[in-house]
């Protein structure tokens, strides 16, 4: 029986993710499959799964041969359960990964490749003994990659003593996190059984990746480092993403930019759980990214959110309850509390 390399993505769907981040990500899963099919130790003895986690970890795909393996389809909601994506993980692991036994050899320890942009949303701390993470050896070889500048690093430091940091989020960057993926998986599927307590040997990180070696500090109670708002475009009516980012200095958020939702986004919704921010703490808001309007208001009917145009004073219809609202004529700006996006 050929022993088999159990490889975990442990990815991160939230709605930070949105934008190059995600499109990144889909383009180089694409591409690592299609290189480690060209390895015959890979295509021999490596088994993927994909656990995704936004307000829910979901299993997109169980431990799967490489041959078989189909590219799963990544949807952004809202929610960073990270706490959850562990438990599912644990669980995975336990069922899926052979043990060895006085008759047979089992799997080689998994290799878990755990992608996070931002905060945990839930409890990431309660699921650690069960992957091991104060256990030496652990179950799995576990490897936290921070993506952004947004990451609390310290929580990957609880999980895993390999904890990588890059800080780009460009299509570039991303292709070389891909690489190094693949070229370390491709490693690993030849030599695993051969390093010392079934530990990988990584390949050398790429110019763009550094990993985080000084006990980093916690986000965990401070303000959020992003937020985000969900809104509505007030002439075509479609759904939108608003980002915005903490100006710590001048104590509030600035806008960075909006990003169009797709249909099945739009009707994601996550736990809801975070408290609603005054609009006076939020400095603007990027344009439309449906029809271009340079702001966005509030329907004090229904509380949907939509975009604006400040120097047009003519009736606006609400594009979620359809009544007409009133212009303020003096245009001066009333501050009034938003729904945020768990993010």
């Amino acid at each position: 029986m050929i022993r088999r390399l159990p490889v975990y993505l442990l990815i991160d769907c939230s709605e930070s993710m949105i934008g190059q981040g995600i499109e990144a990500v889909r383009a180089g899963l694409g591409s690592m499959i299609g290189s480690l099919r060209r390895n015959p130790h890979a295509l021999e003895s490596v088994f993927l799964s994909v656990i995704t986690y936004d307000a829910k970890a979901r299993l997109v795909c169980p431990l799967t041969p490489l041959i078989d393996f189909q590219e799963p389809q990544l949807i952004l909601r809202p929610g960073t359960s990270l706490g959850s994506a562990l438990t599912l993980l644990a669980d995975q692991i336990q069922s899926e990964v052979r043990k060895t036994s006085y008759e047979s050899k089992g799997d080689y320890r998994p290799l878990v490749l755990l992608l996070t942009d931002g905060q945990p949303s839930d409890d990431w701390r309660a699921p650690l003994q069960r992957i091991g993470a104060a256990v030496r050896p652990r179950p799995a070889n576990i490897y936290g990659i921070g993506c952004g500048v947004d990451v609390d690093y310290s929580v990957l430091q609880g999980i895993t003593d390999v904890v990588l940091r890059m800080d780009d989020m460009s299509p570039e960057s991303f292709g070389k996190l891909f690489v190094w993926l693949t070229a370390s998986v491709s490693s690993a599927s030849q030599g695993v059984g051969e390093t010392a307590n079934g530990e990988i040997n990584l390949q050398k990180l790429p110019d763009n990746i550094e990993k985080v070696e000084a006990p980093a500090k916690s986000l965990e109670g401070g303000p959020p480092r992003q937020v985000f708002l969900r809104i509505r475009c007030s002439v075509k009516r479609h759904h939108y993403l608003m980002r915005y980012r903490l100006d710590s200095l001048a104590g509030c958020y600035q806008p960075t930019i909006s990003h169009q939702l797709t249909e099945e986004e739009a009707l994601a919704t996550g736990e809801g759980q975070l408290p609603d921010i005054s609009s006076e703490l939020l400095n603007g808001a990027p344009d439309c990214p449906w029809c271009g309007n340079p702001g966005g208001g509030q329907c004090g009917n229904c509380g949907t959110m939509f975009c604006s145009d400040a120097t047009d004073l003519s009736d606006i219809q609400c594009p979620g309850c359809n009544t007409v609202l009133k212009r303020n004529p003096t245009g001066e700006r009333s501050n009034f509390n938003v729904r945020q996006s768990d993010g």
